[in-house]
């Protein structure tokens, strides 16, 4: 099979999920990272990658709704 390299688990719900390539928490496919056809989970991702998140939270004086 041609992703034998990938190791999955199953959470307590039956929700089956890959492993961390690094540390092998178990993740969901909704929250794994792919890099170079491994699985990771967000922090080894930036580990590897240098990536960081493309949000930006602002510190507003006053909110719109406030008004």
């Amino acid at each position: 099979m041609p992703h034998d390299h990938i190791q999955l688990a199953q959470s307590p719900s039956g929700e089956i999920g890959p492993r961390c390539h690094a540390c092998g928490i178990r993740l969901t496919f909704g929250n794994a990272m792919v890099l170079n056809k491994y699985y990771y989970c967000w922090e080894h991702y930036v580990e590897k990658t240098g990536a960081d998140t493309a949000t930006v939270v602002g510190d507003t004086v006053e909110r719109f709704y406030q008004k």
